[in-house]
């Protein structure tokens, strides 16, 4: 699948509601449990890393929060091994429109996205 791909916007509506249904349970994904997940929904062609995920990815933390002020719900994705998000999440973090301060870290990101969804 590639980002203008017809389904692609489908796609990423399942992403926002597998992760808004796993940070309402309070609890992280890993990227090849997200992959399966979509999947199983039909979109089998979005591997765990990289490619389309990256940009899956960011457009979860952009759907309906262009000004980039609301909690990114991407950051309860994580690697299997690490339990952290990947570098590339902290990259998008501090650019344009999250512009996420120096002091800021993805376990407070994670927080505010768990507080966000416990409380819809």
């Amino acid at each position: 699948m590639r980002i203008k791909d017809p389904d692609y916007p489908a796609a990423l509506e399942a992403a926002v509601g597998i992760l808004r249904a796993r940070a309402r349970q309070g609890r992280t994904i890993t990227y090849g449990e997200l992959s399966a997940e979509l999947a199983a929904q039909g979109f089998d062609s979005i591997p765990p890393h990289r490619g389309v995920m990256t940009y899956l990815l960011k457009d979860v933390c952009l759907h309906h929060n262009e000004d980039g002020r609301a909690p990114m719900l991407s950051a309860i994705v994580v690697n299997k091994a690490s339990g952290e998000p990947s570098d590339q999440f902290a990259s998008l973090a501090r650019s344009l429109p999250f512009s996420r301060s120096g002091d800021w870290t993805w376990r407070d990101e994670q927080q505010r996205v768990f507080a966000q969804h416990r409380e819809e």
